[in-house]
């Protein structure tokens, strides 16, 4: 079920994968498949694959005979992905996390890089991946800590409140509400998993200039859609005002900014 915070579409895919692929999702990428044990993970599914910035290095990972089905919900997301990579032990599929289109005890792993929080039903996604794990499977995914101890997209979407609106600003609080660890281990655990591990993750994020970072976030997440509906030009100011702002603040060299994220492994 696709709502306003998760349509990623038109020209949203390409500049996502762009300008936000290496800044915020490459770090925690290559951390997300170092943890997984290759031996135990023959047939994998990827849930909210986006471009497939983590789907590029789990095809590399796994061993030569291990099968990847990588899903997402938004078909420009998975249309990108497929441009980036092919791989003939790879297979792109949209799915709905909530209503997984695979049979009972179908996968040895399961991964999702910051892709629950989008999700309305969060205990149903966790019960639908405890389906689709065989007994002794593993679910390992990552969300983003709080919107305060992630610099970047706090000032952005105060940038945006400011110039824009509250309504326009809101998007950027979704990515970073799912952060309560005891909640998330109490849906898991509802869900039938057990031995839950949980670490906090902080990786720095570097890429571009404090203009590509602002276009990033203004340009490639549904907040451009929200924006531009509000005037079709105000993306494009936005960006402006922030490129010079983050300028300011950060300096003109290659970007750097703080990131902070949890990792969750969990065992039908």
């Amino acid at each position: 079920m696709k709502t306003e915070h998760t349509q990623f579409a038109g020209s949203i895919p390409a500049n996502y994968d762009k300008y936000m692929g290496p800044l915020f999702f490459e770090p925690y990428a290559i951390d997300l498949v170092q943890r997984i044990d290759t031996n135990k993970a023959k047939k994998v599914l990827e849930i909210a694959c986006g471009t497939g910035r983590v789907t590029r290095h789990l095809i590399q990972h796994l061993l030569p005979d291990a099968t990847l089905i990588a899903t997402d919900l938004n078909a420009g997301m998975v249309a990108v992905a497929k441009q980036n990579i092919q791989h003939q032990n790879l297979q792109f599929a949209e799915a709905d996390a909530q209503q997984l289109p695979f049979d009972n005890d179908s996968f040895d792993t399961v991964v999702c890089q910051f892709g629950f929080m989008f999700i309305p039903d969060k205990q149903k996604a966790f019960d639908e991946v405890y389906r689709v794990l065989k007994s002794g499977g593993k679910l390992l995914f990552s969300t983003w800590d709080k919107l305060e101890n992630n610099e970047l997209t706090l000032i952005i979407r105060n940038i945006t409140a400011k110039y824009v609106d509250e309504a326009a600003a809101d998007f950027y609080n979704v990515p970073f509400s799912f952060y309560d660890q005891q909640t998330i281990e109490s849906l898991l655990k509802k869900a039938g998993f057990s031995d839950i591990h949980i670490e906090a993750v902080s990786k720095e994020g570097i890429y571009g200039t404090p203009y590509d970072a602002a276009k990033g976030l203004i340009l490639g997440t549904p907040a451009f859609k929200i924006i531009a509906n509000k005037d079709p030009n105000a993306p494009e100011k936005l960006v402006e005002i922030a490129g010079k702002e983050l300028t300011e603040m950060f300096g003109e060299e290659t970007f750097k900014t703080t990131l902070s994220a949890v990792v969750y492994e969990a065992v039908k």
